[in-house]
């Protein structure tokens, strides 16, 4: 008796709870297959996201807000072809004591700030080339890929505060909580556009303890009198890549980074025309890692010509910490890039998308043996292209099939190149002057 009156209070009180919320579900799907490509060497044939990693096939957005919009949470469920179900990008929960304050803890996706600085394109939603500094999404201004406590204000009508402070189930030292803490905001001046400003703490510790010693790989063409093995742009041999052993370095205070400063700037001022511009600047020594950014400048611009057509243009200059990329032979700090594309839609549920990047060398690397240049003899850069054309199935459903070509070694889709060019993931040359090309075909589905 004493369980049956549980049971019926228990369902009294959903049957309550849903009348004052609402709990809606979400999907949003794209597989790009390719029956057939190449890498360089031979023909092949794959799946994947348009950011590489196998194919999301299935998913589940949930979302749940109350009646009067103080209270709610957000998260999603993926699976793929090899049927792991993981957890996705977003599990978050969130309160509004008043209405120009918002809290919230959880897992946060990348825009869940309203604030990251988009301008993708083209083939941004098929096969993703490597040619590209930064990523279409936060192109302009980082988003957010923390876990931890938000609090965001809206004190006054344009203004939006955020602070993101990464905590986990594990306690830490408050000091080393705060000092990789994310914080900025974001000002709209109306009939103009939108400034926007950030702090990103970068997970650092300052060296308590000396490096070890390590075997390390360097592109070079003769030792130097310590042994070393180093590049020396006097000689015509061709460079390779040898190990040297870095010796252990002593414990330095200057050897960390603190964090990144974003700014940028989102004009709207112009009819028909998008502008989004953004400089990153790192802090770091270059004794922290050599990859690790020191500077960036980025833009992109949109212009709406006609009720079918857009033309878009991007580009950036990215500079690290020290030399860790390679062009034409040898090992430089800075890398540019450059894109423009075209979407014109042909009838009513049928569109075009074209584009056409350059890059000037592959980007920057962590490990030595990842480090390489575009072309069978480190020449400059790599050109990648999309044609495609997308038709609507039904009211939820779209149906694409696209050519996509790639220069000088530079593959598609996000991977790993491994030490021997044996990493996971992505449609990757064979050799770095191959020519790259797929025919993918999208299937794209959202409810």
């Amino acid at each position: 008796m004493k369980k049956t009156l549980i049971a019926v209070a228990a369902a009294a009180a959903l049957t309550a709870t849903s009348a004052f919320a609402e709990i809606t579900f979400g999907a949003w799907l794209r597989t790009l297959t390719a029956p057939v490509a190449s890498n360089g060497e031979d023909t092949v044939v794959g799946t994947a996201n348009s950011w590489g990693w196998g194919a999301r096939t299935a998913r589940i957005d949930i979302n749940g807000v109350s009646e009067d919009g103080k209270a709610g949470f957000a998260m999603n469920v993926f699976n793929d072809m090899s049927m792991d179900i993981s957890a996705g990008d977003r599990a978050v929960l969130w309160v509004k004591p008043v209405d120009m304050i918002k809290i919230s803890v959880g897992k946060y996706d990348s825009p869940d700030n309203g604030l990251r600085g988009d301008f993708c394109y083209g083939s941004w939603n098929w096969l993703r080339p490597y040619n590209w500094g930064f990523d279409g999404e936060g192109l302009t201004f980082d988003g957010i890929w923390r876990k931890g406590m938000m609090l965001e204000a809206d004190p006054i009508e344009g203004l939006h505060a955020f602070a993101v402070i990464p905590m986990s189930s594990t306690y830490a030292k408050a000091e080393d909580v705060y000092k990789n803490i994310q914080v900025g905001f974001g000002y709209a001046i109306e009939g103009v556009g939108k400034f926007k400003a950030q702090y990103i703490g970068d997970y650092s510790k300052k060296n308590d303890k000396a490096a070890a010693a390590k075997k390390t790989w360097a592109l070079g063409n003769k030792y130097d009198k310590d042994g070393n093995w180093v590049f020396d742009d006097t000689k015509n041999t061709a460079p390779s890549y040898e190990q040297n052993t870095v010796k252990a370095v002593q414990a330095n205070d200057d050897v960390m980074t603190t964090g990144q400063i974003g700014v940028a700037f989102d004009i709207t001022a112009i009819e028909n025309l998008y502008v989004t511009v953004g400089a990153r600047f790192g802090i770091a020594d270059k004794d922290y890692r050599k990859d690790y950014l020191k500077m960036a400048f980025t833009a992109g611009a949109s212009y709406q010509v006609s009720e079918a057509m857009k033309f878009s243009v991007d580009g950036g200059y990215v500079q690290y910490q020290d030399d860790c990329v390679a062009r034409d032979g040898e090992l430089v700090d800075n890398v540019f890039f450059v894109g423009a594309g075209v979407d014109y839609a042909i009838m009513d549920g049928l569109s075009l998308a074209a584009d056409v990047r350059y890059m000037s060398n592959a980007k920057a690397a962590k490990e030595s043996y990842d480090i390489k240049a575009y072309g069978k003899d480190g020449d400059e850069g790599a050109i990648s292209f999309l044609v495609g054309v997308n038709k609507s199935v039904g009211s939820n459903g779209s149906l694409g099939v696209g050519f996509q070509g790639a220069t000088n070694g530079c593959g598609f889709t996000w991977g790993t190149p491994g030490k021997k060019g044996d990493g996971v993931g992505g449609l990757k040359a064979n050799a770095a002057d191959d020519f790259v090309w797929a025919i993918p075909v999208s299937v794209s589905v959202w409810f």
